[in-house]
């Protein structure tokens, strides 16, 4: 025990001793401007690698890549940088919840990274950027020191800061003011716009990705906003420039080309059976209001209040800023849990707060089918039913029970 302990204070002593001699040891990133670089042939090329959506939540947005290749090098240099990598365990969707998700940038042969997109029936094309081999040398320098273990990981952002954003900021480092990043100011489309276009085919995501998104995705996108999906991002990518400032003035990409076609089917955008269920139960709950009955009318506001309650963690206590500002809160509201009063023993401030949460519901529901410059948030179409039967579930226009 005693001889463990004197290993104990040698190591921390060491530790405190020689901290500069660990830390020199490292990679600096950004790397060091004047530091020497590999050299690349003529024959090296640089290019992003745009991929087409998959099946699953994950890929539905499809993936962006960079691409170094010199096969004149000995040996030869096939190399693809991910900005999408992420450990899948089990606190995943934990962090996810929390906004506090760690992506990371990997390498892999150009090979093992088109082998996953062949098996999985995705697509993938390539834009070749008009690089000369000193730049293809600094974008080299820099994708290699990001990818060192001290600076890989990034915490990603869904909208703001992902695998194809992460592209554009890459750039923008090496090439700094070289670079015109030319985009379209879009006022016409928002992100929720895009959101939806791609989620078509998975209608419950859909409605739950419009759920839980707030104010903040129905802004316009403004200039690059919609580089944050990979097709996007590659439309982007044509109209930069590289030394607009001198006669060496130049389109980024120079070709363009598929590598490999989608084998997957694009589905259309629409919202699903998420719709025809909100109308089934809009339909149960006007039947039993005339009937008097009260079943779905008295457990709907147990799901809504328990969907208000992850609405309002997702706001309030979390660092999600694109999930604040909900409006959905009007209808799926936490208090709900409560019920809606209408027992005969129900207090009377447990009866009003019920009758100002249908009339919230109902109000909802009405405002959901105005434009957005009224409504502020786009609401899934699914809102309209479900608010109305929420409105059927709290009775406002009963009067309260006198005490």
């Amino acid at each position: 025990m005693k001889e463990f302990r004197i290993l104990v204070f040698a190591a921390l002593t060491m530790s405190c001793l020689f901290p500069i001699q660990a830390l020199g040891q490292g990679v600096p990133f950004p790397p060091v401007p004047n530091a020497p670089k590999r050299a690349f042939s003529d024959a090296a090329k640089a290019s992003v690698l745009t991929c087409t959506p998959g099946g699953e939540l994950y890929s539905a947005f499809g993936h962006t890549a960079i691409r170094v290749t010199d096969l004149a090098a000995d040996p030869p240099i096939d190399k693809v940088y991910n900005y999408g990598t992420f450990q899948f365990n089990d606190g995943f969707y934990v962090r996810f919840v929390q906004g506090e998700l760690i992506y990371s940038l990997s390498t892999s042969t150009f090979g093992g990274f088109l082998d996953e997109y062949i098996r999985t029936g995705r697509g993938v094309s390539e834009q070749e950027l008009n690089l000369d081999e000193e730049d293809i040398a600094l974008l080299f320098a820099y994708l290699e020191a990001n990818a060192h273990p001290d600076h890989r990981d990034y915490r990603y952002l869904f909208l703001y800061d992902n695998c194809a954003t992460r592209v554009i900021t890459v750039l923008e480092e090496v090439f700094g003011s070289r670079l015109t990043v030319d985009c379209a100011d879009r006022r016409d489309s928002t992100f929720r716009d895009l959101l939806r276009a791609k989620l078509g085919g998975i209608p419950l995501t859909r409605f739950g990705i419009d759920l839980v998104l707030g104010l903040p995705v129905d802004a316009p996108l403004g200039r690059c906003g919609d580089a944050f999906l990979p097709d996007h991002l590659d439309d982007e990518l044509d109209g930069m420039l590289l030394d607009a400032r001198t006669m060496q003035e130049r389109p980024l990409v120079r070709t363009q080309r598929e590598l490999l076609p989608s084998m997957r089917r694009t589905a259309p955008d629409r919202a699903g059976w998420p719709v025809t269920a909100g109308w089934i139960t809009l339909i149960i709950c006007a039947v039993e209001a005339f009937t008097g009955k009260r079943w779905l009318r008295r457990f709907l506001p147990l799901i809504t209040g328990m969907v208000g309650l992850l609405l309002a963690f997702l706001w309030f206590g979390t660092d999600h800023a694109d999930t604040r500002y909900n409006l959905n809160l009007l209808w799926a509201f936490p208090l709900h849990l409560l019920g809606p009063g209408l027992a005969e023993n129900s207090a009377a401030w447990k009866r009003h707060l019920g009758r100002y949460m249908g009339l919230a519901a109902g109000g909802t529901a009405l405002l959901s089918m105005a434009p957005v410059e009224v409504s502020m948030q786009a609401f899934h179409p699914a809102v309209l039913p479900l608010g109305l039967a929420l409105f059927l579930c709290f009775e406002p226009w009963r009067k309260p029970r006198k005490a």
